[in-house]
């Protein structure tokens, strides 16, 4: 049978968002290595805030029969392409083991999570730092005693240009688009586009309206909301390429680098 070529009037924005932005097998792993190595214990209960379409609570329940997740999500429509694509994937053991809730992840406390995570910088549309600490605060609540909380963070010098990256992938090729940056604010509108092999472009598939907050800041907002032992881990280089390795070490001091992806942690 021929290959369906993609297209923009054929290609799922979730399915190329999956393949393009996310790791969810190599996430979930790390996770539950970090949480056994600061903690002593197996990681059985997390929680994926900002969930979209769930894929890593659906990775997290596959890595052991006792493991149980819960996405925690706004968006009905997003959340019901979860079940029909992700959960209803997983065999009858998975599925009852992963919950998704259409909520406010400020507002969402129970069950209690071992692991909180919100990535792919999906916090920063909290823009005033009320907002946000309130977030981080209701965070620490949902957390059990010694728990994690964990986030994702970019900045560097590239940060904040006003510019466009393409990175090519089998079938299409995805933009990461910083389409306008304000300093006095540091607000940031952020798109991402695919474009396809036959000339087509979905255009705008996902508009991103952010504050784009610094380490200084989410770390500083952490203390306050009373997680302690908070501290950064930042992505190790491999010698010969240059680019990072995927292998993540806690740090007192950054690197100067024009642009970083890290990530902040912290204990309830």
């Amino acid at each position: 049978m021929k290959k369906q070529i993609l297209t923009a009037r054929n290609a799922d924005k979730h399915v190329l968002y999956q393949k393009s932005v996310q790791s969810p097998e190599v996430d979930v792993e790390f996770f539950s290595r970090y949480y056994r190595r600061l903690t002593g214990k197996p990681l059985r209960r997390f929680r994926e805030d900002f969930c979209g379409t769930a894929i890593l609570s659906s990775e997290f329940v596959k890595l052991h029969r006792e493991n149980r997740a819960m996405g925690v999500d706004m968006h009905a429509p997003t959340l019901a392409w979860a079940r029909k694509q992700n959960i209803s994937g997983l065999n009858e053991s998975q599925r009852e083991r992963v919950s998704l809730v259409r909520g406010k992840v400020q507002e969402v406390r129970d069950p209690k999570a071992d692991l909180i995570a919100a990535v792919n910088f999906s916090y920063w549309v909290f823009k005033s730092r009320k907002s946000l600490l309130g977030y981080f605060r209701n965070a620490r609540r949902s957390l059990t005693r010694g728990g994690l909380f964990l986030v994702d963070i970019y900045g560097g010098s590239e940060a904040v240009e006003e510019s466009e990256d393409r990175i090519r992938y089998n079938g299409f090729t995805y933009v990461w688009d910083q389409a306008r940056f304000d300093p006095l604010t540091y607000e940031i509108l952020c798109k991402i586009h695919f474009e396809f092999k036959d000339g087509s472009r979905l255009r705008n598939a996902f508009v991103y309206d952010w504050r784009l907050w610094t380490l200084p800041e989410v770390q500083e907002l952490f203390r306050e909301a009373g997680f302690r032992d908070v501290h950064v881990l930042w992505e190790c280089v491999d010698r010969k390429t240059s680019e990072g390795n995927g292998v993540y070490r806690r740090t007192k001091r950054g690197q100067d680098d024009p642009s970083y992806i890290v990530f902040v942690v912290g204990r309830a």
